[in-house]
């Protein structure tokens, strides 16, 4: 079978589209052919999913068209696609080899199912909004001591009462940190109130950046955009190693800007 190329072999073909059957055994279906097979038609594999559905969902028979719909109460929304689907994982030989699949729809929470992040230590720049804010928010509801490294506090404020607001003894382990990338001055007094504060940090989370500003420098004579998304993360790295133990990750997120 001729089909097009993709960045991620669990990716489907243009018409086709993954299902569960009751049992749990996932399926696809190729709307263009009318068919179904057991296999994933890229990488042949097969696939299930396992356990009941996640809290306050509901595998329901839509009485208009007959089909197998998922209502979420939680959030008053329903779909056609079993939520499960996320952690599907491939049916392997040996029960050791295990596999978790995540692509662009999968959420933080759901990358975090099941993770004890107790006793954990996070930083992350740009944590009051978007992705950032997601980061540290699904960190902290599992347990981990957030750091809101931000240049807004009045927004990393709002962004932990809603940690809060959500699950009151994950607010209590996130604290908001001034910092601003783009004056190098700042970066080395945030990373001084840091060892502090903390004796080691789990997780530096590089997340803040800018995007589409005017050309223009900063107070150290940097173009803006650099500084900011590159060289102050950098900077920030470089002072914050003392903290970083044995199994401490670095995770730098990308864009496609640079295309």
């Amino acid at each position: 079978m001729n089909l097009p190329e993709s960045d991620s072999e669990d990716e489907l073909p243009p018409g086709w589209e993954e299902r569960v059957t009751v049992d749990g055994s996932v399926f696809y279906a190729n709307h263009l052919t009318k068919a179904t097979q057991w296999t994933h038609p890229r990488t042949g594999k097969k696939k299930r999913v396992s356990g009941d559905l996640p809290f306050g969902w509901e595998r329901c028979i839509d009485k208009t068209s007959g089909k197998v719909i998922y209502v979420d109460h939680e959030n008053r929304r329903t779909t056609y696609t079993d939520p499960r689907l996320a952690f599907a994982v491939e049916e392997k030989d040996h029960p050791n080899d295990y596999r978790q699949r995540f692509d662009g729809s999968s959420t933080a929470l759901q990358v975090l199912h099941g993770r004890d992040l107790n006793g954990k230590v996070a930083l992350v720049t740009g944590a009051n909004s978007g992705i950032g804010f997601e980061t540290a928010r699904s960190l902290a509801k599992h347990g981990a001591s957030v750091i809101f490294a931000c240049r807004d506090l009045e927004g990393a404020a709002e962004a932990i009462a809603k940690v809060r607001e959500e699950k009151e003894a994950a607010g209590e382990n996130c604290v908001a940190i001034y910092l601003d990338l783009g004056d190098l001055h700042s970066v080395d007094s945030f990373a001084n109130q840091v060892k502090t504060m903390f004796k080691q940090i789990d997780m530096l989370i590089l997340n803040a950046g800018v995007f589409g500003l005017a050309f223009s420098k900063t107070v150290d004579g940097f173009e803006t955009t650099f500084q900011v998304n590159h060289l102050g993360h950098f900077y920030l790295t470089l002072l914050l190693r003392p903290l970083l133990v044995t199994g401490s990750r670095v995770v730098v997120v990308s864009s496609e800007s640079h295309r």
